[in-house]
């Protein structure tokens, strides 16, 4: 038997994490929090709602430059929306790149967090047990940004924390202090997976649940790439300019066929040799 705490199928009512559909979730509840309520199984206060609703739109940053959102493209130009769509998804399941690797943001904050303990309130222990994190890791997640100076998602996303009045909970404020050692440290700036992953720690969920929440809200990215391309091909896309192919495998080899056969002087043709 397969059990299951997702939903039930009912007439005329259905449940879905142990709401009713019709009668407690349509017209309460938004996408965002319909998303946590399907990954964490808790329905959100309204205020958890609106800082989702925030992070799902710092999140749309979609340019078909940006890997993995190219091989939606180079996948969905053949006609496929929902091929280039799934296409995306497989690219991130790892722990290299896009949302999945908000997990190991969090567990940098649990960390911190465990070793903190009940002084979360004195900055100086704070500081210090950060700086031993930093010292022994070779990798920070969530810190770093390519080819710019600061990760303006993460300046977008801080904005809206502070003025919703989320900056003064527990992780938000941890990784103020720890964003203040690794600039010290490493200088490395904090990127979006160390803001997101504060804010998704302090409403309850966990590094696992932080990651899935992250990937789902940034669904309009994948989706806009995969309908654009599915519904406007690009030819172009389906073959590499010669100019941009090399190739540097063995020279041509002869059969050895061709290494016993004979000319045939009356048609010109190659025959086989006779043994």
């Amino acid at each position: 038997m397969i059990t299951t705490r997702v939903a039930a199928l009912g007439f005329p009512e259905h449940r879905f994490r142990g709401y009713a559909v019709f009668g407690e979730l349509v017209a309460h509840e938004s996408t965002a929090g319909l998303i946590a309520l399907a990954i964490g199984g808790r329905r959100l206060t309204p205020e958890e709602v609106a800082i989702l609703d925030d992070l799902a739109a710092v999140l749309l940053v979609a340019d078909p430059r940006i890997w993995p959102l190219k091989l939606i493209r180079v996948v969905a130009s053949y006609g496929g929306i929902l091929a280039g769509y799934a296409a995306g998804h497989m690219v991130v399941e790892g722990d290299r790149i896009g949302p999945p690797t908000a997990r190991y943001a969090a567990e940098l904050l649990v960390s911190l967090r465990d070793a903190v303990g009940d002084r979360l309130d004195d900055r100086d222990v704070v500081a210090e047990q950060a700086r031993q994190l930093v010292q022994g890791r070779k990798r920070l997640i969530g810190y770093g940004i390519p080819f710019r100076a600061y990760d303006e998602r993460f300046v977008a996303l801080r904005e809206r924390v502070v003025l919703r009045g989320r900056a003064q909970l527990p992780y938000f404020r941890l990784q103020e202090v720890l964003t203040e050692v690794v600039k010290n440290e490493r200088r490395l700036p904090p990127n979006i997976g160390i803001g997101t992953a504060a804010l998704l720690l302090d409403m309850g969920f966990d590094p696992v649940e932080s990651a899935a929440i992250i990937h789902f809200l940034n669904q309009p990215v994948f989706i806009a790439n995969a309908f654009e391309a599915g519904t406007e091909p690009s030819p172009e896309l389906r073959v590499l300019p010669p100019g941009t192919i090399a190739y540097s495998g063995r020279g041509p080899r002869r059969s050895p066929r061709s290494e016993h056969a004979v000319s045939d002087d009356r048609t010109g043709s190659v025959l086989p040799r006779r043994r």
